[in-house]
């Protein structure tokens, strides 16, 4: 090959070069693409499939701490749920 042969425009690729760069290169690009959209979820593990039995522990957002109390004294409805109304249109 001469020295200046590949870095003048119009100088010719070979196969392998060619198929490198237009089939290599973006399959490189989405295969890393790919990798990073699937790596949550290979890092956070299985998640809770519906059927299954539930293995975590309860949690209650915006609990302050040490409220068991507090969780179990919400047992029943008020009584203007339980007659209806709001979205159900029944006053």
């Amino acid at each position: 090959m001469a020295i200046g042969e590949r870095g003048t425009p119009g100088g010719k690729m070979s196969a392998i070069e060619t198929v490198a760069i237009f089939a290599g290169i973006p399959l490189a690009a989405a295969t890393v693409i790919a990798f990073l959209v699937f790596l949550p979820s290979i890092v956070n593990g299985p998640r809770y499939r519906p059927g299954r039995a539930w293995s975590a522990t309860t949690a209650w957002f915006g609990e302050p701490i040490g409220s068991e109390a507090a969780a179990n004294a919400i047992t029943t409805l008020p009584p203007a749920t339980l007659q209806g109304g709001g979205a159900s249109a029944r006053w």
